[in-house]
């Protein structure tokens, strides 16, 4: 292998390893049967329902938010303005439609 392919792999390598740390994410959007519970936190990736729920409702992926960034989501949800709120909004329609479909 060249010395330059082998730098590239290397670099390749450590973005691998820096990706597989992640950082804690909150849900801090309404509860979906089966999927959610506000105020879980999240540590090693969310879990395969969320994924499921994401692709069906992108707008829950502004409601998984870091911890350290807790305090200024929820003060945005408390806006009625806030894209936010209008993702809370989407989700919470998704998760009345998901509990009457049981």
């Amino acid at each position: 292998m060249s010395e330059k392919k082998n730098v590239e792999k290397r670099a390749e390598d450590v973005k691998q390893a820096a990706g597989e740390k992640r950082s804690a994410v909150i849900y801090l959007g309404p509860a979906i049967a089966g999927v959610a519970i506000p105020g879980t936190v999240y540590q090693n990736g969310i879990t395969p329902q969320m994924e499921e729920t994401i692709k069906k409702v992108p707008a829950i992926k502004t409601l998984l938010v870091q911890v350290e960034n807790t305090a200024k989501v929820r003060k945005a949800l408390r806006d009625p303005q806030s894209a936010a709120s209008a993702c809370y909004k989407k989700v919470e329609e998704y998760a009345a439609q998901k509990g009457a479909e049981k």
